[in-house]
Parts: structure tokens; C-alpha cells; sequence
């Protein structure tokens, strides 16, 4: 039987290139997005690759977009949670200031960032859990929280802080019941995207394109092994700054 997986976020960018790497391994491909035009562009551009997919209306900052999913896509062997805002950015400088202050935030730039990134990203998981397989993998596009003095954007990283934090929580409640469905998260490190405004080999190279990081993220969810409840870098290893415990068993 052809797996599925669901993508958030998959009309461009890392999304995209998930769905892509995924699809070509043999995966039908649910392509959520909150942008239909964008959306349906987007399937033109995998069909092109022989990738077999559909269009989802997946909107993390409208519920009703999220439960009206569950009702429609069946089972899923994999969700992948990549959607989500970079919160506000914009400075007398820059719209895409990354080295915005964090005293410069407002509490409703907080607020709304949250609302999408970890909210929104929460209540998708729950919604869905009916609809997982037995082996059914959840996997978060997420990011390191440590300081950083040359890249500190406070909504971003604080949201991507609590939806680390779920994902753990999520993978003990995962393990409790004996099954073998797992979620954990995937850093990609510096990557390319109209979110950032980054360009592929800025800072001294390390800013790496969309393509690798579908590439990198698809192949943790294609390698068979077990990783719930870890949030794993490009390299494979693992951070352990929030927690050490292993979840896998």
C-alpha cells in the first residue's frame, strides 16, 4: 500500500522540497498550504517530477482549516509540521531584520508568532491523531533556541521553543501506550527562504538551500530508525540542551 504524508507549508521553500523528496521515494503527497494559487502552482511543479500529490487548505492561524483536514485525508503515515511565520522583523532598516532587537517586540509580535508556530502547530497534532497510522511519524522543522548573538529573532525562536518542548512531551505520551508512532524534530541549521531574506552561501556558506533541507529532512523520516522525542541537527546529532531522556524505547 502507497504511504501518505501530509506537509504543511509545502506551496515553497523547505516545505516544497519535503513534499518533492518524499514524493519521489514513492510517497503520495497531501500538500497543505494556506495559499490555494500557490498551493495548486505547487503540484503543477511536483507532477512535473512524477510525484503524485493533492492540495490541502492547511491555515495554522484558522482551526477550522485544520479540523476540516482531519475529515478529509485519511490515513497518514507522516506529518510533517514545517508551516509557520518568522513573527514580525521589521525595523527602520529592514523588513527582514534578523538582528532585530528583542526589546523592539511587542507583546501582540509575541502573541501572534505563538498563535501560529506552536498553537496552531498543536492543534493540528491533535486533530490528526485519529488519523495516523500504526508506524506514523510526526516530524517539526524547528530550530536550536540557545543565544546567538548574530541571529536572535524573539518571537521565532520563543515559539520554536514551546513547539520543542511539545514535541518532547508529545513523544513521552507517544512511547507511554507501547506503539510504535514517534514524533521528533529536525534543525536544518541556516537555510535559504523569503522568510529570512537569506541567500544560499551567505555567511561564509553556511547558508544552505531549500533543496538540501527537504533532502536533509526527509531522509530522517526515510531511514527507518526510531527518534521519537529528539530534536536532531543537520550533522545527526542530537541537542540535549533542554533534556537528555531517550524516548525511543
Amino acid at each position: 500500500m502507497t504511504k501518505r504524508a501530509l506537509v504543511t507549508g509545502a506551496n515553497k521553500g523547505i516545505g516544497l522540497e519535503i513534499a518533492r523528496q518524499l514524493g519521489t521515494n514513492g510517497y503520495e503527497i497531501l500538500l497543505g498550504a494556506r495559499d490555494e494559487n500557490r498551493g495548486w502552482q505547487a503540484l503543477e511543479n511536483l507532477k512535473k517530477d512524477g510525484v503524485v500529490a493533492s492540495f490541502v487548505k492547511i491555515d495554522l492561524n484558522d482551526f477550522d482549516t485544520l479540523h476540516g483536514a482531519a475529515a478529509k485525508v485519511g490515513i497518514l503515515d507522516v506529518l510533517v509540521n514545517n508551516a509557520g511565520i518568522p513573527g514580525n522583523l521589521k525595523t527602520e532598516t529592514s523588513n527582514l531584520d534578523m538582528g532585530k532587537s528583542p526589546f523592539a517586540y511587542t507583546t501582540d509580535n509575541l502573541r501572534q508568532t505563538m498563535e501560529v508556530n506552536f498553537f496552531g502547530t498543536h492543534e493540528l497534532i491533535k486533530s490528526l491523531l485519529p488519523n495516523l497510522a500504526e508506524e506514523a511519524k510526526i516530524v517539526n522543522v524547528t530550530i536550536p533556541v540557545s543565544g546567538n548573538p548574530y541571529w536572535q529573532p524573539l518571537a521565532y525562536k520563543t515559539s520554536k521553543a514551546a513547539q520543542n518542548v511539545m514535541t518532547m512531551i508529545f513523544a513521552v505520551e507517544l512511547a507511554k501506550t507501547g506503539g510504535k508512532r514517534q514524533i521528533f524534530g529536525v534543525m536544518p541549521g541556516a537555510i535559504a527562504t523569503d522568510l529570512n531574506g537569506e541567500t544560499e552561501g551567505a555567511l561564509g556558506g553556511r547558508v544552505k538551500s531549500a533543496r538540501y533541507a527537504g533532502k536533509l529532512i526527509a531522509g530522517f523520516i526515510l531511514d527507518g530508525k526510531n527518534y521519537n522525542g529528539r530534536l536532531i541537527n543537520r550533522d545527526g546529532s542530537e541537542i540535549i540542551s533542554y533534556d537528555s531522556m531517550d524516548f525511543s524505547a
